[in-house]
């Protein structure tokens, strides 16, 4: 029984066991490089793949109509060929089937064609209106034409293209093919041939020769139905798209696929069919250098067992148009990489992109962004494999992000994992700007930029402080402020505050969670290290943040719940907007400030009051606070942070058991479950300036007055 996608869309709550969840509708990318979420949207597009396998994503799509190498279309009896010579301006052929007018020569019936020779300006056509399958083998042929298509497939039922052994083939438009005013991939109106390799039916290339394909000025490959690459070594140079597949491009086998486009690299089109318009690279290899998206798919772009990379857009820090798409993989309905894929793609947009879901069952995947490393509007899925991001503004960001298995290294220069709306990319390239509802009061508005460190905020254009023009103080949600609340924009124990997440004042907890429930997380951020506009729930696994200097950040950053009952956490970064979780999780934890900063590089040490250590970590930013959860970690006792000595053995997330504490120093003491310090964090039970009473938030010990 197939997965299908209900009309009727609501987010889905992922079980433990990782249940698929069922398929929603498509939601269209309005193709430019910015992608608006809030949480209405969110739900509408959550759940298109939610914790799907390839396996399952496959099932829930069209199957394509040739599944491999072995495919029986891929085989014939060579005694039944017909063997067609080009020569030049001209053709001859030993059978049926074919006809030569001047420099076209066109195939009129079903039948195993073998084809040799080149066609210097001219064009080979398929024009079989009967049943069957017409069957070219291509065993060193070569066709320009300086007009048209070089190969057009314009009527059959089945058309097959296979690159004999040890072969070396060539088909080249070297002009304009459609009239350019004409857009057939918006209309689908059209049967035009608008590539130098053209099909109007059902396209399957195989075999074990190679094939270069080049369009000057149009797409390289294209079918107007499905498109199935099951063998063969493809080069693909083209000036619009690379290879295209109206109902779906499926890559597979042994294929080895090489596309330079101007624009998307690999793409399908068909938006009208829920279970079409999908691209799937289930084998081979494939190797992508694209002026916009690297593959990108209408419904669901799926990669399983195949090795794939990608340049989109010239990759991070490339200046693209604002109506411009530079993702890596886009697929509007869901993303979904597992299996023994290798991915690895750097975009100027975002790495792995969908306006619906995004899942990770495995694979290794590698990506550097100029945007988010994966970007999900509705569920961001990872539950086995190892993905990196070593490059980007955000890590992860995605609606309902669940991490429940695999091996993930963060780095991005704002936040490192983001449970939040959508973000975009300024038209620079330079930066992000978060999206989202109206701000309340309270709240900067979305246009705000905060300043860089030790600057001043620039004001509204036409206002002057202290005039009356730059307006009154933002209200406080509720009314006044509370006795005993610091005053907006300030921080505990003198630091300058910032933005933070949900405190008091701050942005409402929204329709957004976070959960680590298994595999390692390791997250190094400029910004907010984990950064949930609603909840986060850790239930296992290791995680390990490295988050921000900036006091207007902070390596924990929560608007709901924020909950630990299992695993591993350690948080290290700046005071100002530290955050700690709930009083009331059933795991212990302990946080505190340090009362001298352990500058990068410093082993930081956690010890129980008897002198045990527990953990050890060496900071690789300058670090002011320091969160630990463990099950050794006892609510109500007393712990001790130590900075110095040596790391000892650490493990793949940089924490050590066997650390040496020899010559170190305490920064801190604090009691379990108890935290006073921190700027505008969470609004959950211990955390957040006045959260617990508490008047000590210097560093040092660490009491609550509660």
């Amino acid at each position: 029984m197939r997965l299908r996608r209900p009309t009727t869309v609501t987010t889905a709550v992922l079980t433990a066991t990782l249940t698929a969840a069922a398929l929603v509708g498509c939601s269209a990318d309005t193709g430019t490089s910015t992608t608006t979420s809030d949480a209405a949207a969110a739900t509408t597009a959550s759940t298109a793949v939610a914790g799907l396998t390839p396996e399952e994503a496959m099932a829930a799509n069209a199957d394509p109509h040739s599944s491999g190498a072995d495919d029986a279309d891929l085989s014939w009896d060579e005694s039944e060929e017909v063997a067609l010579s080009l020569d030049g301006d001209s053709a001859q052929a030993d059978g049926d089937g074919v006809t030569v007018d001047g420099s076209t020569v066109t195939i009129t019936q079903a039948g195993t064609y073998r084809v040799t020779g080149e066609l210097t300006d001219g064009q080979l056509v398929v024009a079989s209106s009967g049943d069957g399958v017409v069957r070219l083998v291509l065993d060193g042929a070569s066709v320009t034409s300086s007009t048209t298509s070089a190969l057009v497939v314009e009527d059959t039922a089945t058309a097959v293209v296979v690159l004999a052994d040890r072969s070396t083939n060539h088909l080249e438009a070297t002009g304009t093919t459609v009239d350019p005013d004409h857009d057939t991939e918006t209309d689908g109106s059209t049967d035009e041939p608008d590539a130098a390799l053209f099909s109007s039916a059902d396209l399957t290339i195989g075999g074990t020769g190679s094939l270069d394909v080049v369009s000057a000025a149009t797409d390289g490959i294209v079918s107007k139905d499905g498109l199935v690459i099951a063998g063969g070594d493809l080069t693909v140079d083209a000036g619009d798209d690379g290879v295209r597949g109206k109902d779906y491009l499926v890559v597979t086998g042994d294929a080895s696929v090489t596309v330079t486009a101007a624009a998307d690299g690999l793409k399908s089109t068909n938006a009208d069919d829920e279970t079409m318009g999908y691209v799937a690279i289930l084998g081979g290899t494939v190797d992508v250098t694209s002026g916009d998206d690297g593959v990108q798919a209408e419904t669901d772009a799926i990669v399983a067992d195949a090795t794939v990379k990608i340049a989109a857009a010239g990759g991070p820090g490339t200046e693209v148009a604002e109506d411009a798409s530079a993702k890596g993989i886009k697929g509007d309905v869901g993303v979904v990489v597992g299996g023994s894929a290798t991915v690895d793609a750097a975009a100027a947009d975002d790495g792995l992109h969908s306006n619906g879901a995004v899942s990770v069952s495995g694979g290794d995947v590698t990506l550097a962004s100029g945007d988010d490393g994966v970007h999900a509007d509705g569920d961001l899925t990872i539950t086995a494999g190892t993905l990196t991001v070593s490059e980007s503004v955000e890590g992860l960001e995605g609606a309902t992000i669940t991490l429940a298995g695999g091996d993930v290294h963060i780095t991005a220069s704002d936040d490192g994992v983001n449970a939040a709306g959508g973000s975009s990319t300024d038209t620079t390239g330079t930066g992000t700007a978060q999206e989202g509802p109206a701000p309340q009061d309270g709240q900067a508005p979305g246009d705000f930029t905060p300043p860089a460190d030790g600057e001043r905020p620039t004001l509204p254009d036409g206002t002057v402080p202290g005039d009356g023009t730059a307006g009154a103080p933002p209200a406080r949600p509720g009314g006044e402020m509370p006795s005993g609340e610091m005053p907006d924009g300030a921080a505990p124990g003198g630091q300058a505050g910032g933005q933070g997440g949900g405190a008091p004042g701050g942005e409402a907890a929204g329709d957004y969670s976070l959960t680590i429930s298994g595999g390692t997380l390791v997250v190094d951020a400029g910004g907010d290290g984990l950064d949930s506009n609603g909840s986060l729930d850790i239930t296992g696994g290791t995680t390990v943040v490295q988050g921000p200097t900036n006091a207007g950040n902070g390596a924990l950053d929560v608007n709901g719940t924020f909950t630990v009952s299992g695993g591993t956490l350690l948080a290290a970064g700046s005071s100002g907007m530290a955050v700690a979780p709930d009083t009331d999780s059933s795991q212990g934890w302990v946080a505190a400030n340090l009362d001298q900063s352990a500058a990068a590089g410093t082993v930081v040490h956690v010890l129980a009051e008897d002198g045990t250590t527990l953990v050890s970590y060496e900071v690789t930013k300058d670090t002011q606070n320091v969160v630990y959860s463990s099950p050794e970690i006892e609510t109500g006792a007393t712990y001790l942070f130590e900075t110095g000595g040596t790391l000892g053995t650490p493990d793949g997330t940089g924490l050590s058991s066997d650390g040496t504490t020899d010559g170190t120093t305490q920064a801190a003491k604090a009691v379990a479950g108890e935290f006073a310090g921190g700027g505008m964090g969470g609004m959950g039970g211990g955390r957040g300036p006045g959260s617990n009473g508490s008047t000590d938030t210097s560093g040092g010990t660490t009491t609550s007055g509660a």
